[in-house]
């Protein structure tokens, strides 16, 4: 036993030379890797010499001990043996060696002398010696080491498996015994290397081939029974479901990966997790790789069990198909669909000219060859029975749900390979057909065609499956579909998720295929209603497949049609690129319907293009049977209408109106479709309002569409008709008024919103697309279940994308989880966000009901008096219910807005105003102060959600031309409000002067923390109202007839009433404040509220502010202010209303008016914004409550000599000064203390502009302008003051004067020229230019024959400080003429000496002249009278200035007598001289003549005359003086603008104008005759040839020409008028009356020199009031002031001014003087870019005086003796005189 154990021990023995009669090769896991003591007895056991044959059995032979060297000896020496002995001989040695209890060595040396001995036995053995010998192969299992040899000997015994009578089936149940135990082997987990596994892998296959020749003989197959033939089947199909079950092997981690080597698997998610390769790579098989082609580094993947198993049970299946019986294909079939599922690879495109692959088949194509033998033979319709159970789910779910899916899966695969075949086969006919078509000769005969054997056999193929056509089979896919869809697992786990996403990738693979034949088709034939039926049907099915995917967050699945690439899953690509198809193709469904019903899982941008599609393809209008039963789908899909659907809603609204808006003259189908609208109207409104519906825009306009036609078409009662689809009748008209009335009414989410300050509404950011893998790898997993999902990695996980960004902003939840949307996806498909502001639906409602109105009033309906009176309904639930009641604020702002754009023409007729309602900017203005205009808003402030850039009407250019420059709010010291938020905090009054009586106190406001409101208007205002005709008046409604009572009336003062009740309880700040910033606008059109009523309510109003703003209850109950903002800003803007109240005057008493006065009064200690206002229209009741003003002037010119102001702000205080200073009935009785006031006032702004240090001003030449300004002031309110009280000013202005010089150390030249004016005006009213008299044409003339001899004998000149003094003696005896020439002025005195004797006739030298002379100089010269036969009118306010013009001749004495009032087209015509405007009794004080022969002023060290002694320097300083105008002088272009009129040339060629324009000509000016006129200024024009005739105004101060175009005439040959375009062109400013209906543009008038027009217009507008003379159209004008960029705002008027008719002139005079002023400055100062200083008229008088002055040579100054003969030099006269 010793020796017998130490060879047992050597485990692997030497090579030796092996039998060639067997055909195994030794295994190799046999390895000579030994103990060294093993390898060192064999290296003995070789060296020894050899035993005999028979030696060798003896030893071997029990009961010796057998040795393993002597069984490996006697195993090769029965090769060479010979005769070989009988098999007796070696029975013991067998029975030994071969026992179940030998060890592995000594058994296989047994099983090797066994193999070698049968391999040369040629004799039979009998049956019993057989079982004697298989007796040894019994009860063994496989086992590494002896499986091989045991093999050997086994295949020896049998003959190779040929002789096996007696022992088939023992023999059968043996050889699955040792398979089965090889596959446990081959599928352990002990393998050591990758040879390893081949050995093995080898082994199975070896058993497999000899159980294989077993069944191969006949005589066998028929001894054994069916039975056994199919357990051997199913024990193959056994190891086949085992290998299916076994993970993937993982390469070896040393491995290295090559070209050649396949993917590798995903590594399973479990231990019980059933992993495949990925079915998206195709596997190649690992024998067409040569082991020996390979590099030693690559190493060969290791094959699958199932690979090796599946090729034996084909193999073996394939040998025994055609004897089995028909009831085992129940047992084949699903053995070969889970082969089938697991060994699938993506298929190829259709093809039918490409080949089939060559080279060695695949599994996959050897199962499906097996599949398609069994499907083509004789039992195909069995076949198709089991195929058709298989593809249909279980009946019920238990645990082998997940087996039947994966058989189910390649029963799938089995059917698309069915219909691919029949697709390849249609495709190859169709490109045979093709063929022939073009390869016929020209005879007609069919050409030559090389065809292809391959391409005859795809046409027709053998393979085709009989009896099942493929209708039938699509059928069969679609129930299929159908089925495991709706089938539903108990627990269906992960594995059940990835098997049934499978089965749905084959079965849209299979409609894939179907789709690229129909694709391929070239004869465009579309599928027939049977395919249209399959193919919808089925997608319709896979589609809703996707609505169980979850993401892992419990989101939707979201499927990227735009890239199915995207997809995470092969199904959702492919199915992706389904739904993605072009939606022309026929399918039953619609495509477009389908992807409604999964609307849920695409996003936005894809379920948006829906709408559209279906709408070009007309389902959704008739044209489609079905086509409400689609808008039904729509409307009941509550997946459309979620919050994040904001593209797709806009899209539906879109298809909706223009479906509705095709149907709108074909009655029943509009009304099926409407009630549809009603229906899901009904429903939103008995839900909580939300965002979504921002978009439902459109339904609710249909609403009130419905409300008119069925009103017109008169449905409104309801009739019980029925709709095309059989609905029930539609509503009645009040139902939808009654639905709309509710909605609007209703509340709002953010008006319920009262939390704390801090803002809580935030816009969720866009989820940038992320990977769901945990780690690192950009592998994703192609399994998608409802509970846990992957998705691939984002290229780009940082940017997000575009619908994302689109829905953060339009404030929706942003989609988790979905597919990538790249940026270059084509957005013209889809309407984008809007950027308008987001609406709640009251607020849709009620633009619904204006729709009604608007089409009601505003159209040929209104003819019709039914319609009037729901039109007057619809107002009255506006303005009653809505405005007063409606929760939204949203909605009442709506409601405003649609109120605040009426208007009413001349003759009341209603309209409604859009693009021109604000062609001033007032509004703008406005909202500016309290942050809501265009240049406040901030990016935090958008109007609504997302408000940015609004479209208006008319363009900005427009807007630009046609209004004047806007002015915000100026702080006091130049600079401009802070923006901030748009507003700036209102100043306290503690920041002012203490003197100042401080405004009433508003009550304290508890401060609570409840957090602003939203803000939901801004300007530039988005109007939700698009349909209504603008500017188009209404021919059935109008806001009153002065005839009678009539139903046509609209209630307008209802509208007062509520705005009324909004300024006094409102407490929503922006209710409120769109009011207050939109009422004075409409206020101006005067003829909207007129009537009884409408007056009481105004003077309701009027009461209601003045108490408001006094007490400061107006705005105490907003309760919640922006920041920045609070009740006294609101009392600002109250401030503009009050101002255009003034021209409704008429409707109040005068308590109410004084009242009105206060109000203005006091609003001067408010903001700077308040203060110019309240400046305004105080200038303008200079004019309108002229007795109520000079009431309180007082008080005001005290508030006003309180404000320190710049130049910003002095403009307008010193403006209304000049105006005030104009009208004498103001200042008749003010006090001297009052005047002071005024004198500070103008010069505190020149003490701020001179002294040092000062901040330079923000505008140069508004600065200069104000200086200017500050002098007229002064001149004209000085020449206001009673000349006896003149004297006592004069101390009072000097110091300021100097105050406003101090520091320097002379005056400056305005100063200089101040004073002076001042002393040429404080003794005396006479004129600044000496006018020619009887008196003086007599004195002058030297000789009564001779005119031309020199009337002056003799002259001397001096100077006497700023004056030339001339002094002349004249011819005539005892007559002086003394000439003072001064820069103020020209005084001229004409002196008879008395001392000189009188001579009387008959004397010598008699003196013919004195006498008459004296006689002539109380004579009045000639008074212009009327023409000749005009009677005498009656003289009327209106007409002061022309009354006063009757007493401007008299020049001693005034006359007591009446002249008529001038004609109102002519009147008075002024000729030769022109005296002053001021005309009066002159009273002249002896110190004016003292004064202007005095050397004042008298300076220190200058002497106080000089005498020019060279006469020659005279003559050109005379000349140069006398150029100078002694005034200043203006001149003003005016034109009138006919109806209609917009261009110049027509403008231009107007020869006349309405009779309103010319009382206002007639009133702004005397009419002059130019020829010979000597002192008027003439403004360049030439009687010649710019007619006789024009208007002028002058003072004592300046004149001014106006260049009236109609008055100039029109030449023939002058087409493009450039004669009128030569003046008026060149005039700095131009007065335009306005009755062309529409907005003056600025530049109208092309020229350079563009700077003020003056805009006269109706306030109200009409289509034939432009010639008429009716009084109540002409009582009020409307003035606009329109300035160039870049010119500050100067005039008194703000805006625009409402001013009567009789106030026209003289307010528009004073305009046109300060407007030239400021335009001149302007100009003189390149449009303010250089500092240049403007020189008066006044002002080069004084330089040319000093320039003269520093001419003359300065006498010697002599020298001084003491004494009285110091005195010599003085008293020597003769040197000065």
């Amino acid at each position: 036993m010793a020796r017998q154990q130490q060879d047992a021990d050597v485990l692997h023995p030497r090579f030796r030379q092996r039998s060639n009669t067997t055909t195994f090769a030794s295994f190799s896991w046999r390895r000579a890797t030994g103990r060294p003591e093993a390898a060192s007895s064999t290296a003995t056991a070789v060296q020894s010499q050899p035993l005999s044959f028979e030696a060798l059995v003896a030893a071997l032979t029990p009961p010796a001990v057998p040795s393993l060297n002597h069984a490996r000896s006697l195993a090769t020496a029965i090769v060479t043996q010979s005769p070989l002995p009988g098999p007796a001989v070696l029975n013991p040695v067998l029975a030994s060696l071969c026992a179940s209890e030998s060890p592995p060595s000594f058994q296989t040396a047994g099983y090797d002398v066994m193999s070698a001995y049968w391999d040369r036995f040629e004799s039979k053995l009998g049956s019993a010696d057989k079982l004697a010998y298989f007796a040894l192969f019994l009860n063994t299992t496989w086992s590494v080491e002896v499986g091989e040899p045991r093999l050997r000997a086994l295949r020896g015994l049998t003959k190779g498996g040929t002789d096996v009578v007696g022992i088939e089936v023992p023999l059968l149940n043996l050889l699955k015994t040792w398979m089965e135990c090889a596959f446990d082997a081959y599928i352990s987990n002990d393998i050591s290397d990758s040879s390893d596994r081949v050995e093995r892998e080898r082994a199975i296959e070896l058993l497999a081939t000899f159980m294989s020749s077993v069944l191969e003989v006949p005589e066998t197959v028929a001894r054994v029974s069916e039975g056994d033939l199919a357990s051997v089947l199913q024990f193959y199909a056994g190891l086949v479901l085992r290998a299916l079950e076994i993970p993937s092997v993982p390469l070896p981690s040393d491995s290295v990966s090559s070209p050649l080597s396949p993917l590798p698997a995903d590594p399973p998610t479990s231990a019980n997790t059933i992993s495949r390769p990925p079915f998206s790579t195709h596997r190649r098989h690992p024998s067409s790789l040569s082991i020996r082609s390979l590099p030693p580094s690559i190493t060969i993947p290791p094959k699958h069990p199932a690979d090796l198993i599946a090729s034996i049970y084909l193999n073996h299946l394939s040998s025994q198909l055609k004897i089995l019986a028909p009831r085992f294909l129940t047992l084949i079939l699903p053995v070969l669909f889970r082969a089938q599922a697991f060994f699938s690879s993506p298929l190829p495109r259709l093809s039918v000219t490409g080949g089939r692959t060559q080279g060695q088949p695949s599994l996959e194509d050897r199962v499906q060859k097996t599949l398609n033998s069994l499907f083509t033979g004789p039992y195909s319709t069995s076949c198709m029975m089991i195929l058709k159970r298989h593809l249909f789910p279980p009946k019920e779910s238990g645990g082998g749900v997940r087996v039947s899916a994966f058989v189910s899966i390649g029963a799938h695969r089995t059917l698309r390979n069915d219909i691919r075949q029949g697709l390849c086969s249609r495709m190859a006919r169709a490109y045979i057909s093709r063929l022939s078509s073009v390869s016929y000769t020209s005879s007609g005969a069919p050409g030559q065609m090389d065809l292809e054997k391959e391409l005859m056999e795809r046409a027709w193929s053998k393979d085709d499956i009989s009896g099942w056509d493929h209708a039938r089979l699509g059928r069969l896919l679609c129930k299929s579909v159908e089925a495991w869809v709706k089938f539903g697992v108990s627990e269906p786990g992960e594995e059940y998720d990835m098997e049934r996403d499978r089965m749905m990738d084959e079965a849209a693979g299979t409609l894939k295929d179907i789709f690229q034949e129909f694709d391929d088709r070239e004869d465009s034939v579309d599928m027939n209603d049977e395919e249209a039926a399959i193919t919808g049907e089925t997608l319709r099915h896979l589609a809703s497949y996707v609505r169980t995917l979850k993401n892992p967050d419990g989101t939707p699945l979201i499927i990227p049609l735009s890239q199915p690439n995207e997809a995470p899953t092969p199904f959702l690509r492919t199915l992706s690129s389904l739904l993605a198809r072009d939606h022309s193709t026929y399918m039953t469904p619609l495509l477009s319907t389908t992807l409604l019903s999964i609307a849920d899982n695409l996003t936005d941008v894809d379920t948006a293009k829906l709408p559209a599609v279906m709408f070009e393809q007309h389902d959704l209008s008739p044209a489609s049977p079905d086509w409400l039963v689609n808008w039904q789908d729509i409307f009941t899909n509550p997946i459309l209408f979620n919050s994040a659907r904001q593209l797709t809603r806009m899209e539906i609204m879109k298809a909706l109106q223009g479906v509705y808006d095709s149907m709108k003259d074909m009655p029943n189908y509009r009304t099926a479709l409407a009630e549809l609208v009603y229906q899901l109207c009904q429903k939103q409104a008995n839900e909580v309002p939300d965002d979504r519906d921002q978009d439902s825009a459109v339904m609710w306009r249909i609403l009130g569409d419905e409300v008119v036609l069925r009103t017109v078409e008169g449905e409104g009662k309801g009739a019980d008709t029925m709709s095309p689809a059989g609905t029930p009748a539609p509503a009645a008209v009040q139902d939808i008024i009654d639905l709309l009335t509710k909605v609007a009414s209703e509340g709002n989410l953010e008006d319920d919103d009262d939390t704390a300050s801090v803002n809580t509404s935030e816009t969720q950011s866009p989820t940038p697309y992320v990977s769901f893998s945990a780690g690192p790898s950009n592998v994703a997993s192609p399994i998608l279940s409802r509970k846990q999902s992957e998705y691939k990695a984002s290229k780009d996980t940082a940017m997000p994308s575009v619908m994302s960004l689109l829905s953060s902003l339009a404030g929706s939840r942003s989609q988790s989880l979905h597919a990538n949307e790249r940026e270059d996806q084509p957005s013209e498909l889809v309407a984008s966000p809007s950027q308008e502001p987001l609406l709640p639906r009251a607020a849709f409602a009620v633009v619904a009901l204006v729709h009604v109105f608007s089409q009601l009033a505003f159209t040929p309906y209104s003819l019709t008096q039914s319609n009037v009176d729901l039109a007057s309904s619809v107002f009255s639930i506006l303005v009653k219910r809505l405005l007063d009641d409606a929760k939204c604020a949203r909605a009442r702002l709506v409601v405003l807005q649609f109120m605040m754009r009426l208007r009413a023409d001349r003759d009341h007729r209603l309209y409604f105003v859009e693009a021109h309602h604000d062609a001033e900017g007032h509004i703008q203005t406005l909202a500016s102060l309290i942050g809501r205009g265009q240049e406040s808003l901030t990016p935090g402030q958008a109007q609504g959600e997302g408000e940015k850039g609004l479209s208006l009407d008319m363009t900005t250019e427009e807007f630009v031309l046609r209004r004047p420059r806007p002015h915000g709010a100026q702080e006091r010291d130049g600079r401009r409000a802070s923006r901030g938020r748009g507003v700036r905090p209102t100043q306290s009054a503690s920041s002012r002067s203490r003197s100042r009586a401080p405004l009433p106190v508003s009550p304290p406001v508890v401060s609570t923390t409840w957090k602003p409101r939203d803000t939901i208007w801004s300007i530039p205002e988005f109007n939700p109202f698009t349909s209504i005709d603008s500017d188009t008046p209404s021919e059935g409604l109008v806001s009153y007839d002065p005839a009678e009572e009539t139903p046509r009336v609209l209630p307008i003062a209802d509208y007062l009433l509520a705005l009324l009740s909004i300024l006094e309880k409102e407490k929503n700040w922006e209710i409120l404040s769109y009011v207050l910033c939109h009422l004075p606008v409409q206020l101006a059109n005067k003829h909207l509220f007129c009537g009884p009523k409408c007056r009481d309510l105004v003077a309701k109003l009027l009461t209601s502010l003045c108490s408001g703003v006094a007490s400061g209850e107006l705005a105490s109950c907003v309760d919640r202010w922006p920041p920045g903002l609070k009740a006294r800003d609101a009392h600002g803007l109250a401030y503009h209303t009050l101002s255009v109240l003034i021209s409704y005057r008429r409707c109040f008493d005068v308590p109410l008016r004084h009242a009105l006065i206060d109000v203005f009064r006091e609003g001067l200690n408010g903001q700077p914004s308040t203060i110019l206002c309240c400046i305004h229209a105080l200038s303008l009741s200079a004019f309108e409550l002229l007795p109520s003003l000079k009431r309180c002037l007082p008080t005001i010119l005290e508030k006003l000599s309180q404000i320190m102001s710049n130049p910003d702000m002095a403009v307008h205080i010193l403006s209304f000064l000049t105006i005030v200073g104009s009208v004498r009935e103001l200042h008749a009785n003010l006090r001297e203390d009052d005047f002071k006031m005024v004198f500070g006032v103008a010069l505190q702004y020149l003490q701020h502009h001179n002294r040092p240090g000062a901040a330079p001003s923000l505008s140069w030449a508004l600065s200069q302008h104000v200086r200017m300004i500050s002098f007229y002031v002064v001149y004209l309110w000085f020449l206001a003051v009673k000349l006896s009280d003149r004297p006592r000013h004069i101390p009072y202005i000097t110091r300021q004067l100097l105050l406003a010089n101090e520091g320097r150390s002379d005056i400056d030249e305005p100063t200089e020229v101040c004073f002076d004016w001042l002393a040429r005006y404080t003794f005396a009213s006479a004129d600044p230019r000496p006018a020619n008299s009887v008196l003086s044409d007599i004195v002058m003339n030297p000789s009564p024959h001779t005119s031309s001899s020199e009337p002056a004998i003799s002259e001397k000149s001096w100077m006497f400080g700023n004056s030339i003094v001339t002094i002349r003696a004249l011819a005539r005896l005892g007559w002086i003429e003394v000439l003072s020439r001064r820069p103020s002025g020209f005084t001229r005195f004409l002196c008879k000496l008395e001392n000189v004797p009188l001579v009387g006739p008959g004397e010598v030298d008699p003196d013919p002249v004195s006498i008459p002379a004296g006689i002539m100089m109380n004579r009045d010269p000639t008074h212009p009278g009327p023409p000749t036969g005009v009677t005498e009118p009656v003289a009327s306010e209106e007409n002061q200035s022309s009354k006063e013009t009757q007493d401007t001749v008299n020049v001693a004495q005034a006359s007591t007598s009446t002249l008529p009032a001038p004609d109102p087209i002519t009147g008075y015509v002024w000729s030769g001289t022109a005296p002053s405007q001021r005309r009066k009794h002159v009273a002249v004080d002896p110190s004016f003549f003292a004064l202007q022969l005095s050397a004042y002023p008298d300076r220190p060290n200058q002497p106080t005359s000089q005498r020019v002694l060279d006469p020659s320097l005279l003559p050109s300083l005379f000349r140069s003086l006398d150029q100078k105008p002694v005034i200043d002088t203006h001149k003003v272009g005016i034109m009138y603008v006919a109806p209609g009129q917009t261009h110049e040339l027509d403008i231009l060629r107007n020869t006349h104008g309405s009779p309103a324009y010319t009382r206002f000509l007639e009133g702004i000016g005397r009419l002059i005759n130019l020829r010979g006129q000597a002192d008027v200024y003439a403004g360049g024009l030439d009687p010649d040839e710019d007619g006789e005739y024009a208007y002028a105004w002058w003072d004592d101060i300046g004149q001014v020409l106006y260049h009236t175009a109609t008055m100039m005439p029109t030449r023939p040959d002058d087409q493009y008028c450039i004669n009128k375009k030569s003046h008026i062109g060149n005039d700095y400013v131009r007065i335009v009356w306005n009755d062309s209906g529409m907005p003056y543009r600025f530049d109208t008038l092309a020229t350079q020199f563009q700077f003020v027009n003056i805009v006269i217009e109706p306030h109200s507008l009409g289509a034939i009031a432009a010639f008429s003379n009716n009084i109540h159209e002409n009582e009020y004008f409307k003035i606009t002031i329109q300035r160039a960029p870049g010119m500050r705002h100067f005039t008194p008027i703000g805006n625009f001014k409402l001013i009567s008719a009789e106030s026209l002139p003289l307010l528009v005079r004073q305009l046109s003087l300060l407007a030239d002023w400021f335009a001149s400055v302007f100009e003189t100062t390149e449009r303010d870019t250089a500092e240049v200083e403007v020189i008066t008229n006044w002002r080069a008088r004084l330089q040319t005086i000093q320039r003269f002055k520093e001419k003359i040579p300065q006498p010697d100054a002599p020298s001084v003796a003491e004494g009285v003969m110091g005195q010599e030099v003085y008293r020597n006269f003769t040197t000065s005189y």
